[in-house]
């Protein structure tokens, strides 16, 4: 008997651990409605709410693949900036490098339950350590986003763009479209064409 309560403890442990964590991370909940701007190819024939690709790339930071899940912008700096980080830390193509052109679009988006991975307070209710820049790491970063996915209500979490970590205005919000209204309307509320850019891929 000792020693099936001594096996027992560290699971108790951890589930009270787990518990507390999550309490304090509920308390972080907030509602959330802004634009933001996402991009999509500029000769797409799939339109800027069709999600259907959303999540499958391997290099997403705040998901893992297959996770249905959107990343938006603060502004047209913030998403020509990724979308370039994204470029050089991919491997070159065969054929060299050549110019991508987007399409991007601003759109109003209103969420009932987010978490500001920005917030100090959310850092220390996570434990972790030297953030935001811990996140450059992808597999910190995507342990991180799993856990108030999984374990609380947050639909989305506004991050750090990787970008501008030294300027928190400068934002990436993540959709988790599982947690999400199946119907786009009921989350964007408006979308408008904010014209195109061009980047070396």
């Amino acid at each position: 008997m000792l020693r099936s309560a001594q096996n027992d403890k560290p699971e108790s442990d951890a589930s009270a651990t787990c518990g507390k964590r999550l309490g304090r991370l509920g308390a972080f909940l907030q509602p959330w409605s802004r634009p933001a701007f996402r991009h999509i190819p500029a000769s797409s024939p799939f339109g800027v709410l069709d999600f259907r690709f959303a999540g499958r790339s391997a290099d997403n930071r705040w998901n893992e693949p297959g996770e249905p899940t959107v990343y938006l912008a603060s502004d047209r700096g913030v998403a020509l900036a990724e979308l370039t980080r994204h470029f050089h830390e991919a491997p070159l193509p065969p054929s060299g490098l050549h110019l991508v052109e987007r399409a991007i679009f601003r759109l109003e988006v209103a969420v009932e339950a987010l978490i500001d991975m920005r917030d100090p307070g959310v850092h220390r209710a996570l434990s972790l350590m030297s953030a935001p820049h811990c996140f450059l790491d992808r597999g910190i970063a995507r342990a991180t986003a799993q856990f108030p996915r999984r374990t609380t209500a947050a639909q989305a979490l506004l991050a750090p763009s990787m970008a501008f970590l030294d300027a928190p205005e400068r934002w990436v919000l993540v959709l988790f479209l599982d947690k999400l209204p199946a119907d786009h309307r009921r989350f964007i509320t408006a979308v408008e064409a904010a014209g195109t850019f061009r980047v070396g891929a």
